[in-house]
Parts: C-alpha cells; sequence; structure tokens
C-alpha cells in the first residue's frame, strides 16, 4: 500500500511539474498570427507573395507549438511548400522546403494577388475541399456512437498524412476513455480509429491532465 502512494505521490508531482513548466509557456505564447510572421520572415516573404497561408497550434508530449505551412508559387508553375514548427516563445523549432507537384490545399488563408496573377492561381486556391474541424469532430464522435455534446475534446489538428490532410482527433467521456482517430480533411471518412480504455488511478489522472492541458491551451 505504502508503495502505491509513493508512487501516485511520485506521479502527481511530475504531472504537477510539467503542468507548471507549461503554465510558464502558456504566459509567452505568440499566437498563431505572430507565428506566421515569424515564419514568413525567416523564409524571406511578405504575406502578399504567397498562395496559401496557415497556423495550427499542435502539441508534443504536452508542449505546445504551431504548425505553420504556406505556398510560393514557381516559375513553371509548381509550388514550393514551407513548413515551421514555431515555438509559442516565438522559436523556430523545425522547417522544411518541399517542391510540389499538384495544387494549393483550401482551408488556409488564401493571400489577394494582383490582377495579372489571377487567372494562373485561380485554379491552386480551389483546391481539395476540406470539410473544416467541427465537421470532422462530429464525424470522430459519431463514429464511436457517442453523443457530441457528452465528450470533451483534448485537440483536433488539422496536418498532412501520406500527401493528404486529415484532422487528427482526441477526445474523451467521463474519464472513462480516450477516442482517437484521423478524419480526413477531403470527405470527412474517419480512419485509424482506436479506444484506449482507463483501467486504472493513473490512466485517469493521465487523461485529467491531458484534458486540463487542452482547456488551458486550445486557442
Amino acid at each position: 500500500m505504502k508503495k502505491n502512494l509513493k508512487k501516485l505521490f511520485a506521479s502527481v508531482l511530475s504531472l504537477a511539474l510539467v503542468f507548471l513548466l507549461s503554465l510558464s509557456a502558456f504566459a509567452a505564447d505568440v499566437g498563431d498570427a505572430k507565428a506566421k510572421s515569424i515564419a514568413l520572415k525567416d523564409a524571406g516573404y511578405a504575406q502578399a507573395d504567397v498562395l496559401w497561408l496557415s497556423a495550427y497550434p499542435d502539441y508534443d508530449d504536452g508542449v505546445k507549438h504551431y504548425d505553420v505551412e504556406f505556398y510560393v508559387e514557381n516559375a513553371d508553375g509548381s509550388f514550393f511548400e514551407y513548413s515551421y514548427e514555431v515555438s509559442v516563445d516565438g522559436r523556430i523549432r523545425e522547417k522544411d522546403v518541399e517542391r510540389e507537384g499538384y495544387r494549393v490545399p483550401s482551408g488556409g488563408q488564401s493571400v489577394s494577388k494582383p490582377a495579372n496573377q489571377a487567372a494562373s492561381q485561380a485554379s491552386p486556391a480551389a483546391a481539395d475541399a476540406d470539410v473544416g474541424p467541427e465537421a470532422a469532430k462530429k464525424a470522430a464522435v459519431a463514429y464511436f456512437g457517442l453523443n457530441y455534446s457528452e465528450v470533451e475534446f483534448i485537440k483536433a489538428v488539422r496536418e498532412r498524412d501520406d500527401g493528404r490532410y486529415v484532422y487528427d482527433i482526441e477526445f474523451c467521456k467521463d474519464y472513462d476513455a480516450k477516442y482517437s482517430c484521423d478524419v480526413l480533411a477531403a470527405d470527412g471518412r474517419v480512419i485509424d480509429a482506436d479506444k484506449d480504455v482507463s483501467r486504472g488511478i493513473f490512466d485517469k489522472l493521465e487523461l485529467f491532465f491531458e484534458l486540463l492541458f487542452a482547456r488551458l491551451f486550445s486557442r
């Protein structure tokens, strides 16, 4: 019994430390608009130079950052995709540039261009359909046969996976289980679904803190 209590105390203390560190990061949160500016400045572009721009909050081991993506048209009609991870304090964690042969996705922020560029950019800007985060969350909840009003979301983040865009969604109901799945952004179909049942006090504690972080840091 004493051994279990010590283990419980150590777990709570560790989670509390992570929570306090996350609070300090939250206080310095640059926000998604500033994260976009930081990425654009690093790449050497103004917002008016890009075709499509988006920033989504994401988490690695409970630590928040912003996934920033934008596209720049190449002279031959193809596109360069810029991908950045910007920490909440404004530091660039990772960056990547890829030459893309397909059209720019929808769902981000389309940027106005001069009239002489409008024709060439009309098709890329009207690319793949996106059901949006709310529809994706409802599809995820319905897939598991639950009531939308009875669940609480941990995350719903749009990201690219194997060349397609998906919503990475996690939620729970009454701390009894964590539900997770990917929802295709193009049509709302649920893929890679999983249900992780809370089997003891430590599982419930972990789920509690995940929800707490989500409440504090979601924007």
